[in-house]
C-alpha cells in the first residue's frame, strides 16, 4: 500500500495531460481532472482495485466518442473512416474511471 502525500497530484486516468486518452486528432477534456492534469486531495493511498491507474477494463463495447457511432468523421467535406474506431462505431471500453477511486489512481484515508 502506497502512502500519497497532500496536494496535487498527477492525474492518473489522463496521465497528467489534461486529455482523455487514446483520441488521435480531437483534444477531448480529461473528465476526471476536468483538463487540468491534477487532482488535488488531502492524505491518500494507492486505490488497490485499479492499482493507482485510475482506470478498469470494461467488458463491453462503448459508443466511439470522435465519430459518435457512425464509424467516419468528416474531414473537408467529405467522409473519411474514423481513426479512432476503425469503421466499427464502437470501441471496447478500456478507459472507464475506476468507480472506487473516480479515476484519481488514489483513495483518500
Amino acid at each position: 500500500m502506497v502512502t500519497i502525500k497532500r496536494g496535487k497530484i498527477k492525474c492518473a486516468f489522463c496521465n497528467g495531460t489534461g486529455n482523455l486518452p487514446q483520441t488521435p486528432f480531437m483534444d477531448i477534456k480529461c473528465p476526471v481532472c476536468r483538463g487540468e492534469g491534477f487532482v488535488r486531495l488531502g492524505r491518500a493511498i494507492e486505490c488497490p482495485y485499479c492499482g493507482g491507474k485510475g482506470r478498469k477494463t470494461a467488458h463491453y463495447n462503448l459508443t466511439c466518442q470522435v465519430c459518435k457511432g457512425l464509424g467516419a468523421v468528416e474531414v473537408k467535406g467529405a467522409f473519411k473512416t474514423c481513426p479512432d474506431c476503425q469503421e466499427k462505431g464502437k470501441r471496447p471500453g478500456e478507459y472507464l474511471p475506476c468507480l472506487t477511486c473516480k479515476g484519481k489512481g488514489v483513495i483518500e484515508k
